[in-house]
C-alpha cells in the first residue's frame, strides 16, 4: 500500500510542479472516498521571518485506482470551490500560480482577523526555487561581548578542534539542532496556531532542558516579546532557542570529554593498584589470622584499625572512610578486600584528576571560593551564577549562563558543591569558546530551513534527542 500511495504522491508533484516556481507544497494521503482515493496538497509561501506561514491554500486530489494511478483518470477541486476539475481540463495551467496567490491572500486577511493558525506542517522547507523568493534577511543575534582570557588556557590551541570536521558534518550537525528547535515549538504549539503564550514560553524552555528562575523567566519572555502582545511567535524565539540549543550541544560535548578523562584515570588507578593492594591486602589477611585466636574468621574492628594503620599505606581519611563503609564490631576479614579496593581506587581516580587540573579549574575554584562565608566548599547556586556573571576574566551570554546554570548539579536547597562541579563548569565554558562551534553558532541563523516534511516526536523523544546532541 504504501508504495502505491508513493506512486500516486508522486504523480500528484509531478503535476502541481506544471503550477507554480513561487510557492511550496506538500502533497499527504487523506482517506479514499466515493470521488477516489483523496490526496490533499497545501501550497504556502514561508519566508525567514515569518517561517509559519498564517495561511495556507489547499488543494484535494482524486485517483480511482492506486493500482493504476495516471493523469488522465486523476481529478481535483480547491478547498473553497465544489467544482472538480480534470487535468486536461477547465482550467489553464498558467493561471494557476495567480489562482493560489489570490485564495492565499484573502486566506490570510481572514485568519489575522479572526486570529486563525495553520495546520501546514512544511513550513520549513529548503528548495532551489525559492532562492529568489527567500530574499529576506535573518534577525540578527544579539550582540554580547563574550570574553575568555588567554591566561585561563593550557596553551595557544586550546580552543581549536584536534580533529578537522567536514563541512558535510558541520551542515548536518546544524540542521541536526534547527530541526530540533522546529520539534519544541510544533509540540508547545499544539493547535498550529504558529504562535504560543508566554505560559507555553515556559513550558517550551523547560522541554529542551533550560530551567528558568521566576524572574529569568520573566526577564527572557519580555526580551522575546519586543511587540508587547503577551504571544511569541517561532520566529521571535527562535534566535534564543538556537543558541539554547546550541549551548546545551556544546555542554554536551564538554562532558563527553570529561567522562574520556575519567576513564583514562580509572584505567591508569587500576593499573597503579593492581600489584601493591593485592600485596597489602594479603599481609592484613596474615595480620588479622594472627589476632584472630578463636578461628572465627572476624577481628573487632578497633583491632582491624590498627591493622590497616600498621600497614602505613593508607591515609587517615581513607582508614576513617573504610571504618565508616564496614561499620560493624566485627569484621570478617577475608571479605574486606571490595571495600579496601574500592575505596583506595576511588581516592587514587580522584588524587589523579586533581593532579590534571587545568588552569580554568583552579581559577574558577577560587573565584567561587570568595562566595563560600563558611569555607565548606558549598554556596548557593545563585552566588554561583553572579561569581560568573560578574567574572572580569570570563564574559558569556545570557543564553550560556542560563543553560549553564540548568547543568550544574545542586542539592534540594539549592546549593552547589563548587569544588566538585568547577571541572564541569570549566570545560562548558571552554567549548563556548571552541573555534569550530563558535563558527557553527554564527551560522546557525542562517540554516533553519528545514528541507522535509518532519514527523512530530513526543516530547519524550525530544527530551531524549536534547540529551545526546553532541555527546
Amino acid at each position: 500500500m504504501t508504495d502505491l500511495l508513493e506512486r500516486s504522491i508522486h504523480l500528484i508533484n509531478n503535476f502541481v510542479s506544471q503550477w507554480t516556481k513561487k510557492y511550496l507544497y506538500y502533497t499527504s494521503y487523506i482517506e479514499e472516498t466515493t470521488s477516489g482515493h483523496t490526496f490533499m496538497t497545501v501550497f504556502s509561501l514561508p519566508t525567514p521571518s515569518n517561517p509559519i506561514p498564517v495561511a495556507t491554500v489547499k488543494v484535494y486530489f482524486y485517483i480511482p485506482d492506486l493500482t493504476d494511478p495516471s493523469e488522465k483518470t486523476m481529478s481535483f477541486r480547491f478547498e473553497n470551490d465544489s467544482l472538480i476539475h480534470l487535468v486536461n481540463r477547465t482550467i489553464r495551467i498558467s493561471q494557476m500560480e495567480k489562482w493560489i496567490e489570490t485564495i492565499l491572500a484573502r486566506k490570510d486577511r481572514t485568519c489575522r482577523i479572526m486570529f486563525l493558525g495553520t495546520e501546514f506542517e512544511q513550513t520549513r522547507i529548503t528548495n532551489k526555487r525559492m532562492d529568489e523568493v527567500l530574499y529576506e534577511k535573518q534577525p540578527e543575534q544579539e550582540k554580547e561581548n563574550l570574553v575568555i582570557q588567554p591566561e585561563l588556557l593550557e596553551h595557544d590551541q586550546e580552543l581549536v578542534n584536534q580533529f578537522t570536521i567536514t563541512e558535510e558534518e558541520k551542515i548536518r550537525e546544524i540542521k541536526m539542532l534547527t530541526e530540533l528547535l522546529y520539534q519544541c515549538f510544533r509540540q508547545i504549539d499544539k493547535d498550529d496556531m504558529g504562535v504560543i503564550s508566554h505560559e507555553e514560553g515556559g513550558q517550551l524552555f523547560q522541554l529542551m532542558g533550560l530551567h528558568l528562575g521566576k524572574h529569568q523567566l520573566e526577564d527572557t519572555l519580555n526580551r522575546l516579546d519586543v511587540s508587547r502582545t503577551g504571544i511569541l511567535q517561532f520566529k521571535d524565539i527562535s534566535s534564543f532557542g538556537i543558541e539554547t540549543l546550541h549551548s546545551i550541544y556544546c555542554q554536551n560535548q564538554a562532558l563527553k570529554e570529561l567522562r574520556e578523562k575519567e576513564e583514562e584515570s580509572r584505567f591508569e588507578a587500576q593499573w597503579m593498584l593492581s600489584t601493591d593492594l593485592r600485596n597489602v591486602y594479603k599481609k592484613i589477611v596474615e595480620q588479622c589470622k594472627i589476632k584472630d585466636e578463636d578461628e572465627i574468621h572476624s577481628v573487632p574492628s578497633n583491632v582491624f584499625q590498627q591493622i590497616l594503620e600498621e600497614q602505613q599505606f593508607f591515609t587517615e581519611d581513607e582508614i576513617k572512610q573504610i571504618m565508616d563503609i564496614i561499620g560493624v564490631k566485627q569484621i570478617e576479614y577475608e571479605i574486606s578486600d571490595k571495600v579496601l579496593e574500592e575505596t583506595i581506587f576511588e581516592n587514587l581516580v580522584k588524587g589523579l584528576l586533581e593532579a590534571q587540573r587545568s588552569k580554568m579549574e583552579v581559577f574558577l575554584l577560587e573565584h567561587f571560593k570568595r562566595q563560600d562565608k563558611e569555607n565548606n566548599g558549598i554556596i548557593k547556586i545563585n552566588e554561583l551564577m553572579i561569581a560568573l556573571k560578574n567574572c572580569e576574566k570570563i564574559k558569556l551570554s545570557k543564553v550560556q549562563l542560563y543553560s549553564l546554570q540548568s547543568y550544574i548539579k545542586r542539592n534540594d536547597k539549592d546549593q552547589v558543591n563548587y569544588k566538585q562541579e568547577a571541572r564541569k563548569i570549566g570545560a562548558i565554558i571552554k567549548k563556548y569558546f571552541n573555534v569550530d562551534l563558535m563558527e557553527q553558532r554564527s551560522r546557525l541563523p542562517q540554516h533553519t530551513k528545514i528541507d522535509a516534511y518532519i514527523p512530530l516526536k513526543t516530547p519524550e523523544q525530544i527530551q531524549e534527542q536534547i540529551k545526546k546532541v553532541g555527546s
